[in-house]
């Protein structure tokens, strides 16, 4: 699993990007930072490329990041 980090220009494409994410069955996990217009989750990486990808072809995405995510146990 890698956590995504997703910056928008503006509330209405932050939303619009939130619906879709939420929707997805492969998304495990999603935060909303509303003042910071960013969202960060959790996706495998093959499904999240398409994801991304789709949320970027719809406008409005200013940044884009992965990090892998680790198992907070032993």
């Amino acid at each position: 699993m890698h956590v995504h980090t997703l910056e928008f220009t503006d509330r209405n494409r932050l939303s619009s990007a939130f619906e879709r994410i939420v929707s997805d069955e492969h998304v495990e996990d999603c935060l909303v930072e509303t003042e910071r217009l960013c969202i960060r989750f959790v996706a495998v990486p093959e499904r999240a490329a398409a994801l991304i990808e789709r949320i970027y072809l719809d406008g409005g995405l200013r940044f884009a990041q992965c990090h892998t995510a680790r198992s907070l146990t032993p």
